[in-house]
């Protein structure tokens, strides 16, 4: 709701509370009449920001509660790569938390063309992570002020100034490293699954609340070679598990290896 419909919708409601208070009939009348108007105004511009934001009802509140509060925000892509009803899955290379995790990480922005916008919104970096050459510009960025996370989703989802492919992590988890061979993956097929989000949670590990949005793929291999050097990621026993649904869920392999909390969300609704 803009600021023209608030202040509409506020000089309505200050009408019919002199209405309360005026006895001539007449002028009791008009200021009645005026009053609706403008209520009838600030509903209209009410409607027609619902209207607009329809994809975004979960997150309104972050208009009204804690409007001014700082948010943590998170925007990533997960593969969900299967095979024979189990999930690749890879050990988390950094050391904050420990476990297994899908393939993936943070989608990038580019810094000079989103200068002026994420000026406007209060986007800064986050460093709850200490980032390097590899992290910079991720986006893993703290919202000085939640109410305008719709906003910023609202860019993100515009596709605008910011990376789009989830073929990097693909590649630098798995080609880079050497567990697949690079020339049998120099083409990946991938479709895009959903998107994941959770609302604003309480932070398990970092002191400030977090907002966690994740675009799911599933891998398609095409070739009997790609489906055969998938298979054989489960000889890399380390840095690599094959895990089930259940285990998944339960946040653990039967063979006590952890099972990071957010890889539930690769799983199918």
């Amino acid at each position: 709701m803009n600021l023209k419909g608030k202040i509409s919708f506020i000089i309505g409601i200050a009408g019919f509370i002199a209405c309360i208070f005026i006895t001539a009939t007449d002028v009791k009348s008009t200021i009645f009449k005026i009053a609706l108007g403008f209520v009838l105004g600030g509903a209209i511009d009410l409607i027609v920001f619902l209207i607009e934001n329809k994809k975004h009802w979960n997150l309104l509140k972050t208009r009204i509660f804690k409007a001014n509060q700082p948010v943590r925000v998170t925007v990533a892509y997960l593969f969900r790569i299967e095979m024979n009803g189990r999930y690749v899955l890879i050990k988390r290379h950094k050391n904050d938390r420990v476990g297994y995790q899908p393939i993936g990480g943070a989608f990038k922005y580019f810094k000079e063309e989103n200068r002026e916008l994420f000026d406007k919104l209060g986007v800064e970096p986050c460093d709850h992570v200490p980032r390097d050459e590899k992290t910079d510009h991720d986006l893993r960025i703290r919202l000085k002020r939640r109410k305008n996370l719709i906003d910023f989703i609202k860019w993100f989802e515009s596709r605008k100034n910011r990376e789009m492919d989830p073929w990097r992590e693909f590649y630098e988890e798995l080609v880079e490293p050497g567990l697949l061979q690079e020339d049998i993956f120099k083409h990946v097929k991938y479709v895009f699954i959903c998107k994941h989000t959770e609302g604003i949670l309480k932070s398990p590990v970092y002191p400030i609340d977090e907002f966690r949005y994740a675009e799911i793929y599933e891998l398609r291999p095409e070739t009997d070679a790609q489906k055969k050097a998938i298979a054989n990621l489960i000889s890399h026993t380390e840095q690599i598990v094959f895990a089930t649904p259940d285990e998944i869920r339960k946040g653990a392999t039967n063979d006590g290896r952890t099972i990071l909390p957010h890889t539930f969300k690769i799983l199918p609704k």
